[in-house]
């Protein structure tokens, strides 16, 4: 290839071409390398949730300022990839609901309080005392590959050169000296090398040794015969994407935590197991009766590259001039464009200036976990 760039980003998925398109916005010169394609790791198979919807105050004004881009996207893009729905949060703690609604709404979120004759009436749904509901009107999902292939193009368009290659990185003592391309063989130089592998990062790296473990993320397919919002039920341990009007996907808010070591082993078109997709259908149907007349339709699994315990990501630069944006636990989708702010800020300015820079390294030998987004880890 004969070049030097300023940034090479290692990952193609929505957070390395998203970052890719935004550090091209600024001027830089940038390379990206993914050994399988665009959106052909677990981009392919999120749901592509997007909302303000977060209980912590931080993660919210990230998801909010990420969501007015999926929502402007068509007119800066040219191509739609935004479904509008609705989302409905339903939870029996009336205290965590009233104040998350306050701070929602002070950050400039479209959320309704809603008490449980409107929660009744908008499910067809049962309802006991001390349940309520947060309703935000323009939460929906976006079409992932759609996105990220879109982005990539207008990236590609600024400057951006892809390649589809193997990535190593090579150190010389604890400094990055380049990327090697493992069939060329070429080794890329760089002033920043930005990884964005998900859940490969582990075995990208791991003289790191970052707490993250992958763990199987499981998404069925029912047909309801009617349209529904989102809806994330903490009561009931469920969650429902609509699928056009009369399908959905769903899965449990709180799924168990199974570790998957080798992602590529691991097959994303095997389905659920049938007690799972038992389990999660059942707890809808404890919120709506008339779901005991769903229809299993099969599935399929992702995993969630997981920093544990808070279930955040690592933003952070462990080595000079490496930056990892990693361990999503299931934010990664809708966060991407707050992440690519984020790590833009820090290649141009040496810092994040817009959002708080929360998710360093440093937090977990801190003792500084960020609070209020366990609950919240469903998002695949």
């Amino acid at each position: 290839m004969g070049k030097t760039f300023d940034v090479v980003v290692v990952g193609a998925g929505s957070t390395g071409a998203t970052t890719a398109y935004y550090l091209a916005r600024e001027g830089f010169r940038v390379l990206v390398v993914d050994k399988r394609g665009i959106a052909q790791g677990m981009t392919a198979y999120s749901l592509g949730l997007v909302r303000s919807y977060y209980a912590n105050d931080y993660v919210a004004r990230m998801s909010h300022y990420s969501h007015g881009f999926f929502m402007n996207f068509e007119r800066e893009f040219g191509t739609g990839v935004f479904t509008k729905t609705g989302l409905l949060v339903i939870s029996n703690d009336e205290t965590g609901i009233r104040r998350t609604f306050d701070m929602l709404r002070s950050i400039g979120a479209k959320v309704r309080l809603l008490g449980g004759d409107e929660i009744r009436e908008m499910l067809n749904a049962s309802v006991t005392l001390g349940e309520a509901g947060i309703y935000e009107e323009d939460a929906g999902y976006v079409d992932t590959g759609l996105y990220t292939n879109t982005v990539m193009n207008r990236a590609r368009e600024l400057g951006v050169e892809f390649v589809i290659d193997e990535a190593q990185v090579k150190f010389e003592g604890n400094e990055v000296v380049g990327v090697r391309l493992i069939n060329s063989g070429e080794v890329i130089r760089a002033n920043h090398y930005v990884i964005a592998t998900n859940v490969w990062t582990q075995k990208l790296l791991p003289q790191l040794n970052l707490p993250i473990k992958n763990i199987i993320e499981r998404v069925i397919r029912v047909e309801i015969g009617r349209s529904l919002p989102n809806v994330f039920d903490y009561v009931n341990n469920f969650y429902i994407r609509p699928e056009g009007s009369s399908y959905g996907l769903m899965g449990l808010l709180y799924p168990p935590e199974d570790a998957w070591p080798d992602p590529d082993d691991f097959n994303p078109l095997a389905e659920p197991e049938f007690d799972y997709a038992v389990n999660a259908m059942e707890n809808a149907a404890k919120r709506m009766p008339w779901f005991t007349n769903a229809k299993y339709l099969g599935g399929w699994r992702g995993l969630y590259d997981v920093v544990t315990p808070d279930w955040m990501p690592i933003i952070d630069e462990p080595i000079k001039d490496l930056i990892v944006v990693v361990g999503l636990s299931g934010h990664g989708f809708k966060l991407a464009p707050a992440f690519a702010l984020m790590v833009t800020e820090l290649i141009k300015y040496g810092k994040v200036r817009t959002f708080r820079d929360i998710f360093r390294l440093s937090r977990f030998r801190e003792g500084r976990l960020i609070q209020g987004t366990v609950q919240e880890k469903a998002a695949f």
